[in-house]
């Protein structure tokens, strides 16, 4: 978004209004400098979120937002607290009516943040739904903003919605979980993974880490290096959760081995329809001992992919009765290697997973 002084659209303040003054609580007025030299104070109206008819301004670092105080009340205690007591005084104009007070506030957040959190206010205030299925999936920045602003502010909603979207992709659900196509949701870059693990570190959710953790793992120089977010700040993971994430490599690799081998044990079924010529059994040897074709596949691949993308050619010539059977097997080492996986990667995440059952 542009730093340039502002310029004039149907939803800004006149120019010509009256100086910005003041108003403190025993009724003294200070001069401070007319709105249009507000690029002098290093600040400049938001482009989205500057209303004529807005109630209150709030500052967030070098930028301001004329919004409806009514509104930001109606979703947050906090602001309605905020809101009643006196604030300084800017006098404004609405509806051609000049000299009218309008409260300044000024808060500490990052304006990126706060005009996240203001589309979502005035979405949510004209009937529209969060994250709808239907709609745009949310970016990291707006869950971000949400969980962040939504717990500050106590916009209980909005932090329970934003916290339930990251589970829903965060889960700890296998199914749910190996569905999903990419590690992190829609339109998300994987590295923004690191910034879910910073997140859940900070509301207290384990619950959202060990496939978060899982997710940063699987980054090559990003691990170490982090990423820079759209406002220009660098998003990483601390030392603690990076030394997590390199000692877990390893335990990760050789669960993921043992799953692999297990599921190729050379042991057919009850019903295998080639026992007698021992077909299926010799075909189970011949997958192990083509696995150092495909060892880059089974060594270098996520940790649950199915035994077929690991062995030669995608197939093992066996029966229908063997194949049910391996993939009886896999599934069970997949579910298996699941409810492990807190540990596998270094953390505690209590409820997690559920019992694999040996079919």
């Amino acid at each position: 978004m542009s730093t340039n002084s502002a310029r004039a659209t149907r939803k800004r303040a006149r120019l010509d209004e009256q100086p910005v003054q003041a108003i403190t609580d025993g009724g003294d007025v200070d001069l401070v400098p007319k709105e249009d030299a507000l690029a002098e104070l290093g600040t400049r109206r938001d482009e989205e979120f500057w209303f004529d008819d807005g109630t209150i301004v709030l500052v967030a670092r070098d930028v301001e937002f004329r919004v409806y105080s009514g509104i930001l009340a109606s979703k947050s205690p906090v602001f309605k607290d905020l809101f009643s007591h006196p604030n300084p005084t800017r006098l404004v104009s609405i509806h051609g009516l000049p000299d009218i007070p309008c409260p300044v506030v000024t808060l500490t957040d990052h304006p990126d943040d706060l005009r996240h959190i203001l589309r979502i206010v005035y979405m949510t205030h004209a009937g529209g739904r969060l994250y709808d299925a239907k709609s745009k999936s949310p970016s990291f920045d707006a869950i971000s903003a949400s969980i962040r602003l939504g717990h500050k502010y106590q916009m209980m909603e909005l932090y329970d919605e934003s916290v339930a979207y990251l589970k829903d992709h965060f889960t700890d659900d296998f199914d749910t979980w190996a569905n999903h196509p990419d590690w992190c949701p829609p339109g998300w870059k994987h590295a923004e993974a690191i910034g879910v693990v910073n997140l859940a570190r900070l509301i207290g959710e384990p619950c959202l880490l060990p496939t978060a953790l899982l997710a940063c793992i699987e980054l090559e120089d990003e691990l170490v290096d982090g990423y820079t977010r759209s406002d220009g700040s660098q998003e990483s993971l601390t030392l603690e959760d990076l030394k997590l994430c390199i000692a877990a490599k390893t335990r990760l690799r050789e669960a993921a081995v043992v799953a692999l081998f297990r599921t190729l044990e050379p042991v057919v079924s009850a019903a295998c329809k080639n026992a007698e010529k021992g077909g299926c059994r010799v075909a189970l040897r011949t997958a192990i001992y083509n696995l150092h074709a495909t060892v880059n596949v089974w060594i270098g691949g996520c940790i649950f992919q199915p035994y077929l993308d690991c062995v030669k050619d995608g197939k093992v010539n066996v029966c229908s009765r063997c194949s049910a059977l391996l993939d009886a097997r896999c599934r069970y080492e997949r579910l298996h290697m699941w409810n492990s996986l807190p540990e596998l990667v270094g953390i505690a995440a209590p409820g997690w997973g559920k019992p694999a059952e040996q079919e």
